[in-house]
């Protein structure tokens, strides 16, 4: 599932919630794309960082 469409969810159920109380599927569902957009998030970080690369112009080789 990609990015964008999980923030429509968390979104959605967010949205909801202040409305009325969401029943026990919907807090299920709710959890489970808080916790799919935490996992991705810290994927693509972590991602980021893996790719970075130090350069220091005082080193010499």
């Amino acid at each position: 599932m990609e990015m964008k469409d999980i923030i429509e969810k968390v979104n959605y159920y967010s949205r909801l919630s202040k409305t009325r109380e969401l029943s026990n599927e919907e807090k299920l569902d709710r959890e489970y794309y808080r916790k799919l957009y935490l996992e991705q998030f810290k994927n693509q970080v972590r991602g980021h960082l893996e790719n970075i690369e130090i350069v220091d112009e005082n080193k010499i080789n």
